[in-house]
């Protein structure tokens, strides 16, 4: 066996494009952690790298040997900042998903200030409707705030936070007028008397974590119905025997006992398919980055 073939050999690091203290990106990245720990016996650290679009994150693991021990947690896909700054120094091809770790949807939260008891308050709003976003370019958040927009048929802007926490935070003081925050972090303020939750993406009758609030398919705006995928990736030229034991090792912790229990702790749904599921769900989802992308251009001219 070729030393190159070897692994682990080292401690391993899981780069995290997004603010430490996130109730969903965050705290599955650590939960991951520790039980990947315990089951390699070998440490897993978790390194935040915010900013740029979770590019900052994305460069930093490509700068590192394909060994097998830098691991890339994405949300949704690697391909937002490059869609929105093609001249960034990789390729979404340079990386390759090794497994698939969780899913979510997301909850329209507002400002109890503004007065919209009902998602339905919003149509006809004639002022534009700022909405937080993470990072830059088509986002998950960037495509609901134009379909939800379309449907009411008002003006929205988006305005970028380097986190969740940063968007649900602007809620709470008004900064913004709301925020797609994901189930696990509106379970952080759905009770508080500063911001009202008005609506989710889930499909009808699978409101586990948020009961007494209709999805945005109920409420006739069927494609509002959107999962936000969790995953973990490596470079695409690690050699095939390590993405094998890396993949075969990440799947045995996200289905035992303990990561079930972590995931219904932090509000996350099971991802109960394959890999090569996942990434058909990825690949679809960029498919849909792309569209928003050169609708934005067309409408541009």
């Amino acid at each position: 066996m070729q030393a190159q073939d070897v692994w682990p050999t080292k401690t391993i690091r899981i780069v995290v494009p997004f603010p430490a203290g996130g109730a969903s990106t965050d705290g599955m990245a650590r939960a991951f952690a520790q039980e990947l720990a315990k089951e390699l016996q070998t440490p897993v650290i978790i390194e935040n790298r915010p900013g740029g679009g979770t590019s900052v994150a994305t460069l930093a693991v490509k700068a590192q040997p394909a060994d097998g021990h830098t691991l890339l947690f994405q949300a949704d896909g690697l391909f937002n900042a490059k869609l929105a700054m093609p001249e960034l120094a990789y390729e979404a091809s340079e990386f390759e998903i090794i497994s698939p770790l969780a899913q979510t949807n997301y909850a329209l939260i507002v400002p109890a200030s503004r007065g919209w008891k009902r998602l339905g308050d919003l149509k006809g709003l004639t002022r534009e409707l700022d909405l937080g976003t993470l990072g830059i370019g088509v986002s998950s958040y960037s495509m609901l705030a134009a379909r939800m927009a379309a449907h009411f048929r008002i003006k929205h802007r988006m305005v970028p936070y380097k986190g969740g926490v940063e968007g649900v935070t602007a809620v709470i003081t008004g900064e913004i007028d709301g925020y797609f925050a994901t189930v696990g972090l509106t379970q952080t303020v759905k009770d508080n008397p500063k911001v009202k939750v008005l609506a989710y993406t889930g499909a009808p009758g699978r409101n586990t974590f948020i009961p007494g609030v209709k999805t945005f398919h109920e409420l006739g705006m069927a494609d509002m119905v959107f999962n936000s995928y969790y995953g973990l990736a490596v470079r695409a030229d690690t050699p095939a025997r390590i993405k094998g034991l890396l993949s075969a090792t990440v799947r045995k912790v996200i289905d035992s006992e303990a990561m079930k229990t972590a995931r219904q702790r932090l509000h996350l749904e099971d991802y109960v398919g394959s890999t090569e599921d996942y990434r058909r769900d990825v690949a679809r989802m960029l498919k849909q980055y792309e569209a928003a992308v050169a609708e934005g251009a067309k409408a541009g001219k």
